[in-house]
């Protein structure tokens, strides 16, 4: 029989524990020390599906703890992110339920620590919450869980759900482990050990053994999550989040440095974490790729802008390259070029579409998008470093933008190329006060702006340049 567990901290109401519906079960009460405050840890004996529900409001939890163990599953209840990463942690369940706002963290950030985690990662999610918006509910699927399900919610829609998401599940097996067995290689990550040396090579299997599945370079059919390297290898590039998390290990004798990692205790940790960190970052790009879509999709309404995000974000590319900077720099660029508008789908929808001249107070309020842009994308951590491109793609450098006044020495460079490339592709669209613009006659207004002080001499030149080449290549096409 698997044990299940739920924490009651010191002075939270216990739930009660009504009679299962299916097989036996023995409740017992005992003091945890491990507990916060010392509390109760109630001990459910029972072989049956079992659910981890993360909620802090004591009356949804109890509803669903009832419904639940009405319907023959067993259930423990964590209150807060901590204790619901610590049960499922130590449960290995068939489900979580979790709320989104929860007292020390939030719904989505347990989620993808749990997804993170090659012992949990298989374990579906199901999200509950009161936020119904359709970012929301994108956040929560991107982060990798199974199902979002809006409250107020029918029991009978929450059974039906939960069955469903059970039944897609690769881990419902018989017999049940309560966690999986501790010398099972199955869900290890795997790793490459590529050095040179045989007594490092035989060091680093000894220390990343027990936590990794060591295979052989060329493995068919096998992905690898860790390749271990010399410090000195030349190891082929790779795009994005793409293949696996690369460790290059310092020279016998020398320090750890930012770059290298040595064949010490620490190691197997830093492999862990580095793994990891590729797969969040896989996560991540999944979101931005899920954000994108939806800007597109919201885009795509309006004939007169159908396409106009993506033509900024090319623009944007082309003349990052230009400028020198590197694959990432322009990735990074191109993800915030294709997001710098989302803030309009929090606008009214038949004002952003509006092709009649805006009053003042229109104005005031489109000119809101950067920032409700911002705060849409935010709580994506890992998003952080678009949110400049975001908030900012409107201000000039002479301080005469919008929504901050910010100045020159206060607008990165990325941010700078962005406005130049969406200036650029806005003034080649029809408006209602004017028509839309040749290549040549945009050029020449972001060159007046350039003399104004509002834009950056060297990104216009270099978008310049680019238009040029572009009109070149096409005449002599023609």
């Amino acid at each position: 029989m698997a044990r299940r567990a739920a924490r009651v901290g010191r002075g939270a109401p216990r739930l009660p524990s009504p009679a299962r519906t299916r097989g036996p079960s023995v409740e017992v009460r005992r003091r945890d020390a491990s507990s916060p405050g010392g509390g109760e840890v109630l001990t459910v004996m029972q072989n049956d599906t079992s659910v981890v529900v993360v909620e802090d409001d004591p009356a949804s939890a109890d509803v669903l703890q009832r419904r639940l163990q009405a319907n023959g599953m067993s259930v423990s209840v964590g209150r807060t992110g901590g204790d619901g990463l610590a049960l499922i942690r130590e449960l290995h369940p068939d489900l979580v339920l979790l709320d989104v706002g929860l007292p020390d963290t939030d719904g989505y950030d347990v989620c993808l620590q749990v997804k993170s985690d090659s012992a949990t990662a298989d374990i579906p999610v199901i999200f509950l919450s009161a936020r119904g918006d359709v970012f929301d509910k994108v956040r929560g699927l991107s982060c990798g869980a199974s199902d979002y399900l809006t409250k107020p919610f029918h029991p009978a829609e929450l059974l039906a759900r939960v069955d469903a998401v059970l039944s897609q599940s690769r881990r419902i097996r018989s017999p049940r482990l309560s966690k999986p067995a501790e010398s099972a290689p199955v869900g290890r990550p795997t790793a490459i050990i590529a050095l040179t040396d045989q007594g490092r090579r035989e060091r680093a299997e000894l220390i990343l053994g027990p936590k990794f599945e060591i295979i052989a370079a060329g493995a068919e059919g096998r992905a690898v999550d860790l390749l271990l390297v010399d410090g000195d290898a030349s190891v082929a590039s790779r795009m994005g989040n793409e293949g696996p998390a690369v460790l290059r290990v310092a020279p016998a004798g020398a320090p750890m440095s930012p770059d290298t990692v040595v064949l010490n205790d620490e190691l197997a940790r830093i492999a862990d974490l580095a793994v990891r960190e590729r797969e969040l970052g896989r996560d991540v790009d999944a979101a931005a790729d899920a954000l994108i879509a939806l800007a597109m999709a919201f885009e795509s309404h309006d004939r007169a802008t159908a396409g106009h995000s993506e033509r900024v974000a090319s623009r944007a590319v082309g003349i990052a390259k230009a400028l020198g900077l590197d694959a990432a720099s322009c990735q990074t660029i191109r993800v915030g070029a294709l997001l710098r508008d989302i803030g309009n789908t929090k606008l009214p929808l038949g004002l952003v579409r509006s092709r009649s001249e805006l009053t003042l107070a229109e104005r005031k309020q489109i000119e809101q998008h950067p920032a409700l842009g911002q705060e849409l994308l935010a709580p994506f951590r890992p998003l952080a470093r678009l949110l400049p491109m975001v908030r900012s793609h409107h201000e000039h450098l002479d301080g005469s933008g919008y929504p901050d006044g910010l100045k020159a020495p206060q607008i990165p460079l990325e941010v700078r190329i962005v406005a130049v490339a969406d200036r650029y592709e806005a003034l080649r669209i029809a408006r209602p006060d004017r028509p839309a613009m040749s290549a040549d006659a945009a050029v020449q207004i972001l060159q007046q702006c350039v003399q104004r002080g509002e834009l950056d001499a060297a990104v216009v030149a270099a978008l310049a340049t680019g238009v040029r080449g572009h009109d070149r290549g096409e005449a002599a096409g023609a």
